[in-house]
């Protein structure tokens, strides 16, 4: 088996061990999903036909995207504390670590859209693309998330180049679905439909057994479906850039190995 298959077992399994201890709040491995972007990473490392800006810009973000979903020494089994926790204080805590690393996050995924092969000026392309912008400019305005804007023009932004400069629609899709999600959907509190706010002013405690009768029953609990997509839209980017690549080599008359 090649190296980057290898990798591409490892990083599906991952990611499905990660899904499924989600799904019944029982992880199986607590930093699966970690894990899973580290695996990502190295399958970029390893994905053969990828410019090396595109393979090391790639490979950054999914370390990135791995440190950021790291489990912290807080979490674990327990009592669960349903009501939202104070706002922090300045920028410490969750908002250091968070934003530094969707920079970086961010970087490599610019270094990799800029990398793809660029093709001939096509103008039902360039027509899809502004379309695109117009549509996500509006998503923006409905949701008002003014939390998440600069990650989601970013993304947004990403999309519409790689599709306009490069036709690379599977990336400008993974990069398209990875920006919606940022916003809570267009559809208000989508993602909160497995967890009901607490009618109670102040905290709820739970016991375990409480948490997963309220939670784990309910069909397609919103996390679950959140971390698949970005999963999806992972998978998306990672096709792209290496169907661009393939599509650079043959048009040069590149001999594929094997042939």
């Amino acid at each position: 088996m090649r190296l980057h298959r290898l990798f591409a077992v490892v990083t599906a399994g991952l990611a499905l061990a990660h899904l499924v201890g989600r799904w019944y709040t029982s992880p199986i491995l607590p930093a699966a999903h970690a894990l899973a972007w580290f695996a990502a990473a190295a399958l970029a490392l390893a994905l053969p036909d990828l410019a090396p800006r595109t393979r090391y810009g790639l490979a950054l973000a999914g370390v990135a995207l791995g440190a950021l979903v790291l489990p912290s020494a807080g979490t674990g089994p327990g009592i669960q504390f349903l009501s939202p926790a104070p706002p922090d204080p300045g920028l410490t805590g969750e908002p250091l670590r968070r934003w530094p690393l969707l920079v970086v996050a961010g970087v490599g995924l610019a270094l990799a859209v800029s990398a793809l092969p660029r093709r001939a000026a096509d103008r039902r392309r360039t027509a899809v693309a502004v379309a695109l912008a117009l549509v996500a400019g509006g998503l923006a305005l409905a949701s008002g998330r003014a939390d998440v804007l600069p990650a989601y023009a970013v993304l947004v932004g990403l999309a519409v180049l790689a599709l306009a400069r490069s036709g690379a629609v599977a990336v400008a899709l993974g990069l398209g679905l990875a920006a919606v999600i940022l916003l809570d959907g267009p559809w208000p509190g989508w993602v909160h439909v497995a967890r009901p706010p607490s009618d109670q002013p102040g905290l709820e405690f739970l016991s375990p057994a409480e948490f997963r009768r309220r939670f784990a029953g309910a069909p397609w609990p919103a996390s679950v479906l959140i971390d698949a997509l970005r999963f999806v839209a992972g998978a998306l980017v990672l096709a792209g850039c290496r169907w661009a690549g393939r599509a650079r080599e043959r048009a040069h008359g590149a001999v594929r190995p094997g042939s």
